[in-house]
């Protein structure tokens, strides 16, 4: 169509031309321009339609039958139904903190009127091995197996002054003792060392009972620097411990006062 309304136009033309009277004819010549320009000038299968094509019926086919074939396909394309592939949390391979283990209190020696404060679990000393350890600042006592592991840890009655701090060794035992001058009697008496008066023997043993079987201070009292002699005072069971634990020749350690 396009070659047809050029050859229309180059007639008049040549009509025109040859009378010599250009405005002999007039041809509205812009329904033509609005066809020539809206058709490209080029011929070929790719710019034909099915209106260009003689003997073909318009389609009326409407553009969405030319949807994809994902779209028309409807048993091909995926549903809400099918399962969606779950994937594991990958962890962060990020440094995180380690948390720091609280740093232990100070421990804080006994008085007349209070008790210590922060007892550790582990005695102050740096020996090692089998031994009782007794801290005069703390008012306790441990026990310590060959493996420098804590077996027992006790609070006792004692006093600041005595015995001095040093090293010491179990030299006897008793299951049965006393003082007859304070009319006092004991159990399980481990001796290791003398009074540096009376030089009488110092040792752990249960809390002295007078004769009429009253205790000399209350096991509440335990853990107090209020001993009136050098021994270390103790409940009947941790003296007992004490003593079945303890052989003549082991370690005793003795640490300061505050």
């Amino acid at each position: 169509m396009a070659a047809v309304s050029t050859l229309a136009v180059v007639g008049i033309a040549a009509v025109v031309l040859q009378s010599g009277n250009p405005s002999a004819v007039a041809v509205d010549a812009s329904p033509l321009r609005a066809t020539t320009e809206s058709r490209p000038l080029l011929l070929g299968a790719a710019y034909r339609s099915n209106d260009d094509l003689p003997g073909t019926a318009p389609s009326s086919a409407s553009p969405s039958a030319s949807a994809s074939p994902s779209a028309s396909a409807g048993s091909s394309a995926p549903t809400s139904a099918d399962p969606t592939p779950t994937v594991d949390p990958v962890p962060s391979t990020a440094a995180s903190p380690i948390p720091r283990p609280p740093k232990p209190k100070k421990p804080k020696p006994a008085t007349r009127e209070q008790k210590a404060r922060n007892v550790p679990d582990r005695p102050l000393d740096k020996h090692t091995g089998k031994r009782i350890v007794y801290d005069k600042a703390l008012m306790t006592v441990w026990l310590m197996n060959k493996r420098n592991e804590v077996v027992g840890r006790y609070p006792v009655v004692g006093r600041w002054d005595r015995p001095a701090k040093g090293t010491y060794r179990v030299f006897s035992k008793s299951e049965q003792s006393g003082n007859p001058n304070s009319r006092v009697t004991f159990n399980n008496m481990v001796r290791f060392t003398y009074g540096p008066d009376t030089k009488s023997p110092i040792g752990f043993h249960s809390i002295p009972r007078y004769y009429d079987g009253t205790r000399m201070h209350p096991v509440s009292s335990l853990g107090l620097p209020i001993a009136t002699g050098g021994c270390i005072r103790m409940a009947d069971k941790d003296a007992k411990a004490v003593y079945d634990f303890m052989k003549v020749g082991d370690l005793v350690v003795v640490l300061p006062s505050p």
